[in-house]
């Protein structure tokens, strides 16, 4: 999101956590788009989670506000743990349910504390700070405030349990499914939270807890909005919200959180606001995150060169946006390339280089059931999305270009690089 740029070109790929990591610090900080803005007069604050790298936070990387390195578990932020004990706040987790054996892997859990106590309200706090000093400084600025929730642990305060009615939540079409017809790593997958409900009672309590907890990160941005009409500054601002994932919430048999191309986990919502704008509007147009920073570049009247693209062309109605687009995935818990690309028409092609490839057509499988590669009534559709694959490849530059050529039967390398086992050996005879 802070450069414009898919994974593939900035280098780092994966999460730089426990498990592995394709890079552990980004390559090329000066990428960053704020930097930009920097230079421009505006001053850059970031609270809350950051999960760029394993031992630089945003604030070493020219930002002001909050500096957690690594993942960002803001309980254990020292400054968090110090504005408890000046606020002579305290909490616990109650309810907890895990997915894996000996208190492993907390799914979900009640927070029991008032709302001030919370990480949540905290970075709210933190990030309305911010906007008050730059206010009171009379400067232009960014803001941002990443909330770790609804991210798993879903911890929503007592007082907001049950908020959501469970009674409404019905149990996913996928819930059950078959996974045949999809590659062997999804179903491996199911094998890594050992303890996760199998039922359907089980796993919509913990939906619920989800559902709970985003109702109060709700609240939270409801703040922020009141204190920029407070503060006389909403009519001069552009909000966005969004999200850097989505959640696979036991779809597909039992899958949980993120790490796969599947819609549950890469269809996210996107708000932007901006008062010059009329409200209302809803569009279906192919967008991304990579977007973002460019829109905000382009409202200041300051040029980008990256992989997304200014939305305001879609924003003013005056583009559909992409006519496809290629999303990629570097693996979560072990490295595992995929690719997949989606279309404005609804077709959607998962390319997995070890595994099966997957077919769907969003329009009539929204849920992604019903794995249409082998049907030979879209043969056309399989081989115009490879095409489609190819050409994206070449055009961002994705190191797996040359394989991707080859394996669908072009054996070229629009890499440029030589192919040794293709080169005839000249002996001057």
């Amino acid at each position: 999101m802070f450069t414009g740029r898919y994974a593939l070109t900035h280098g780092m790929g994966t999460n730089c956590d426990m498990y592995h990591a394709l890079s552990r610090e980004l390559d090329h900080p000066e990428s960053l788009l704020h930097h930009k803005l920097e230079q421009a007069g505006y001053a850059c604050g970031y609270a809350g989670k950051w999960h760029v790298g394993t031992d630089i936070g945003p604030c070493d990387l020219g930002f002001e506000g909050m500096n957690i390195p690594g993942y960002g578990d803001c309980k254990a932020d020292p400054d968090f743990l110090t504005y408890l004990e000046e606020h002579k706040l305290s909490y616990s987790l109650k309810d907890p349910i895990y997915l894996n054996p000996g208190k492993k892997t907390l799914a979900a859990a009640i927070w029991d504390g008032p709302y001030e106590s919370t990480t949540d309200w905290y970075l709210t706090d933190q990030t309305i700070q911010l906007m008050e000093n730059y206010r009171k400084e009379n400067k232009p600025y960014l803001v941002t405030c990443q909330y770790l929730g609804p991210h798993g642990p879903h911890t929503p305060p007592a007082s907001y349990r049950g908020k959501a009615d469970g009674n409404i939540i019905d149990q996913w079409k996928s819930f059950k499914e078959e996974l045949e017809t999809k590659p062997r790593f999804v179903r491996r997958h199911l094998e890594f939270y050992r303890s996760s409900p199998t039922c359907w009672e089980g796993v919509k309590e913990i939906i619920g807890r989800y559902y709970d907890y985003m109702m109060f990160i709700d609240a939270q941005i409801g703040r922020l909005i009141q204190y920029l009409k407070e503060s006389g500054q909403y009519d001069q601002t552009m909000i966005i919200f969004t999200s850097d994932h989505g959640d696979m919430q036991w779809c597909h048999n039992g899958l949980i959180d993120k790490g796969f191309l599947y819609e549950e986990a890469m269809r996210i919502p996107l708000i932007v606001r901006r008062p010059e704008i009329s409200g209302g509007k809803v569009s279906d147009a192919l967008v991304t995150n990579m977007d973002i920073l460019p829109t905000i570049l382009d409202d200041a009247g300051i040029s980008s060169a990256c992989d997304g693209q200014t939305l305001f062309p879609v924003i003013n109605g005056e583009s559909e946006g992409r006519e496809e687009f290629l999303m990629e995935f570097h693996g979560i818990h072990f490295l595992y390339t995929q690719r997949a690309v989606i279309r404005r028409d609804g077709m959607k092609f998962i390319w997995t280089p070890g595994d099966i490839d997957e077919l769907y057509d969003l329009n009539t499988d929204p849920e992604e059931l019903h794995n249409l590669i082998a049907e030979e009534d879209h043969q056309n559709d399989r081989d115009e999305m490879v095409v489609s694959l190819k050409n994206l490849a070449v055009c961002y530059n994705d190191p797996v270009m040359d394989y991707v050529y080859k394996i669908f039967g072009t054996w070229v390398n629009p890499s440029g690089q030589i192919d040794a086992t293709s080169t005839r050996c000249n002996t001057g005879a």
